[in-house]
């Protein structure tokens, strides 16, 4: 058997994704639907930084990890507090089906990041 070790889920997260619905006036519109509520560790991985003409662009990846469960897509994001990541990949360490990494990044663009 293949030690595995989940490690300290210490974060409550939501799994969300987009979901299609019809407006009264028959327009399609999208909404953030909340699909899955369960505890993660989040650890950041490495940042990268571009500059684009006078535009800053800053793209951090985290790995976040949650206990395994099908039906998780990388068509999905993670939601902690008020910072939404979008999943990237999802990744089955050695198929074991005990814990699922989702490799996520948090986009900000020009002077967002520093708040207001």
């Amino acid at each position: 058997m293949i030690n595995v070790d989940i490690g300290t889920l210490d974060k409550r997260v939501a799994l969300v994704a987009y979901e299609s619905y019809k407006d009264d006036h028959g327009l399609t519109k999208q909404l953030l639907v909340e699909r899955i509520r369960t505890w993660a560790r989040i650890e950041p991985t490495r940042g990268n930084e571009l500059r684009e003409q006078y535009k800053e662009t800053v793209t951090d990846l985290v790995k976040i990890t949650i206990r395994y469960r099908s039906g998780v897509a990388n068509d999905m994001f993670v939601r902690y507090g008020e910072t939404t990541y979008k999943i990237q990949y999802v990744v089955d360490p050695y198929m074991a089906h005990v814990k699922l990494e989702l490799m996520c990044t948090l986009k900000t663009v020009g002077d967002d990041r520093d708040g207001p």
